[in-house]
């Protein structure tokens, strides 16, 4: 966990006033002071704790960015390349680590060196945060293809790693695929998070060949996803749709009006494909629900939670 990747004394500093569990991020950007997002309100991190006075802060070295960096790939940068050239690490326990530094080039993203900054994303699990949902997605027995949407930070994945763990807690017989591109999903201990039946997992491949390996070696009824974005993931997911799969995805939109202006999901909009839309905030806590929506974008739910 956390005490495996940060020094002793800045483990120390960060858990002397709070705990693992209230901490939603941490940022080291070298030169500057570290800031601490707790229960969804930003501190600096002082040799006392976290505190709110930037002139107490401890500052982010060079060498303290470097040594997060390899302790959290055991030392081995080459091992975790592939992740490294996507601008991210996973830890184990769902801990990810974004990246930033002088990328190196050769037609394409090599890797990331000369790190400078450090964004360390904490997973917490929020048993039946979607319960107020649920009954939207799951239709008489069937399902509803689903977009979450949220602002980056307000819930989205906590959200679909619980309508797994309903899936498999209330013992539903459907064959749940996830195509976790980038391990933030099943990463670590995912039973903790998503239960342990009625899934079967990809990590760490993009998501167009993730779906065709699980719809041709896994048969899926669901395929689960994060993070929808480039032009391969739309068609990947309309490919999937026309099988006969039913999809729960998210994406990174502020609201609905944000949504319909996302040109490359046009598409799938006029198409209706998403029969449900879920649209998170943090305004009450990270994942409360500000409404869920019909296919043809109508409000059906409202209330925030």
């Amino acid at each position: 966990m956390l005490k495996d990747i940060l020094t002793n004394s800045i483990y120390l500093a960060l858990t002397s006033k709070t705990s693992e569990t209230e901490i939603n991020e941490i940022r080291f950007r070298k030169d500057k002071p570290i800031s601490v997002l707790c229960n969804t309100r930003t501190y600096f991190l002082s040799e006392n704790g976290i505190c709110s006075n930037a002139n107490q802060a401890i500052y982010a070295s060079e060498e303290m960015i470097n040594d997060i960096v390899f302790k959290a790939c055991n030392h081995s940068i080459y091992s975790v390349n592939e992740q490294l050239k996507q601008g991210f690490l996973m830890v184990d326990g769902g801990i990810r680590i974004g990246i930033c530094g002088e990328v190196v080039l050769d037609q394409c993203i090599k890797t990331i060196k000369n790190f400078t900054s450090l964004c360390i994303r904490l997973p917490h699990i929020i048993k039946n945060a979607s319960l107020p949902i649920f009954n939207e997605i799951l239709n008489n027995g069937d399902i509803n293809n689903t977009l979450i949407i949220s602002p980056p930070g307000a819930g989205k994945t906590t959200m679909i790693r619980d309508l797994i763990f309903q899936f498999s807690n209330h013992n539903y017989s459907y064959n749940v695929f996830i195509a976790d591109e980038r391990g933030e999903i099943t990463c670590g201990n995912a039973s903790n998070f998503i239960g342990s039946n009625f899934y079967d997992a990809i990590c760490f491949l993009n998501k167009k060949d993730s779906f065709l390996l699980g719809i041709r070696s896994m048969s899926p009824d669901i395929i689960v996803t994060d993070e929808l974005g480039s032009i391969d993931d739309f068609k990947a997911l309309e490919y999937a749709v026309t099988c006969g799969i039913k999809i729960i995805a998210t994406m990174h939109a502020n609201n609905i009006e944000d949504l319909k202006r996302k040109t490359e999901f046009k598409n799938l909009l006029e198409q209706r494909w998403f029969k449900r839309i879920i649209v998170l905030s943090k305004e009450n806590g990270v994942g409360t629900i500000e409404g869920v929506y019909k296919e043809n974008l109508s409000k059906i739910y409202g209330a925030i939670i």
